[in-house]
């Protein structure tokens, strides 16, 4: 037992020693500050070298630094060179001889980084009043739009998720992006600090080209995209869902499948805008932003509504700003007609 525990510290002692020649030795050749926090710190530019660690050698090397140099004190000098250099050149020299370099250990270079967020490639595109088209069956929203998704309330449910289940992650505040298209939606709704997101769209052209293709595109774990109609999606997460609630093991995380918040960017008839807040949103804080027409099947004017989990309208706007609201209609209705819908667009419903 003695033997191995004095061979573990005459390993730790190389270690340490090589740790302290390749941190004296390589400031002074390159002139990087050597300041520990210090973005520049050699250790931290090359190799991610954990700064706990950088520390721990910055403090050995200063005090074997000064005792060898207390040592030499009594060496006669050339005059042409200065004290310190000679003294540290002997120093390395000494150590070369008695200790071979071994190689710091290396940190991934993400796992430093905190996760790169979503972007698309059409965020800031957008313009007031104006749609702009960003493939054949998908429009960029005027600003307005995302103005709107920005709004006070559906900050307050990320406010309230935060609070109540503490923290991001996985069980940070969760959003249901319905009619994605570009993705200039999930980026606003990202931004707000939405960092799990189920973005949808029937048509998935315009996701392809902002999000996957565009080199400035970038879509994290956390946000998921499905080249899914609502209703199919519906489909899709009741089975889930059920399948969780009915499984009483899986009943907690079943309850993580419910969202903070819910955005349509295309126009519903109110019952959907309903269906939707009453089984999707979290039931105590829950908030669903959709333009709904102002009568039913009537795809020509909406009005901006807020509802909570029960479908109960606590915010309602005709207008934003300059924009009188309309959007482009919902392809899953039989009464959706025109260049937008089936079967101008490639569109098959549900059967």
């Amino acid at each position: 037992m003695a033997e191995a525990m004095a061979s573990h510290g005459s390993l730790t002692s190389l270690f340490v020693k090589s740790l302290i020649l390749f941190h004296r030795f390589i400031p002074h050749v390159s002139s990087f500050p050597t300041t520990v926090g210090s973005p520049r710190h050699p250790a931290l530019r090359w190799g991610r070298v954990p700064r706990a660690l950088v520390s721990f050698v910055d403090s050995h090397s200063s005090k074997h630094y000064q005792l060898f140099s207390s040592k030499q004190s009594h060496l006669d000098q050339p005059n042409h060179l200065s004290n310190d250099f000679v003294r540290r050149r002997e120093f390395l020299s000494r150590m070369s001889s008695t200790v071979s370099i071994v190689m710091l250990p290396s940190v991934p270079v993400n796992a430093l980084d905190e996760e790169t967020p979503f972007h698309s490639a059409a965020y800031g595109q957008e313009e007031y009043t104006n749609s702009i088209i960003a493939s054949r069956d998908t429009n960029i929203s005027p600003k307005e739009v995302y103005d709107t998704i920005s709004s006070e309330y559906l900050k307050e449910a990320l406010d309230a998720a935060l609070k109540e289940r503490g923290g991001r992650g996985a069980a940070g505040p969760r959003a249901l992006d319905v009619g994605a298209g570009a993705g200039v939606s999930t980026e606003v709704l990202y931004k707000l600090g939405y960092h799990k997101i189920d973005a949808l769209d029937w048509s998935g052209s315009a996701w392809q080209r902002y999000v996957v293709d565009d080199p400035t595109g970038y879509c994290p774990p956390g946000v998921t995209f499905y080249e899914l109609d609502d209703e199919r999606y519906l489909d899709q997460w009741r089975m889930n869902y059920y399948e969780g609630v009915n499984n009483f093991k899986q009943q907690q995380q079943a309850g993580g499948l419910l969202f903070d918040v819910i955005v349509f960017n295309f126009a519903v008839n109110e019952s959907k805008a309903k269906l939707f807040a009453r089984e999707l949103l979290d039931k105590s804080h829950g908030r669903l932003l959709a333009p709904i027409n102002t009568m039913n099947d009537y795809w020509l004017k909406q009005t901006y509504k807020v509802m909570d989990s029960d479908g109960n309208v606590l915010w309602s706007a005709a207008d934003v700003g300059a924009w009188s609201v309309q959007f482009q209609p919902d392809v899953t209705q039989e009464t959706c007609s025109g260049v937008w819908c089936a079967p101008f667009n490639g569109f098959q419903k549900k059967k």
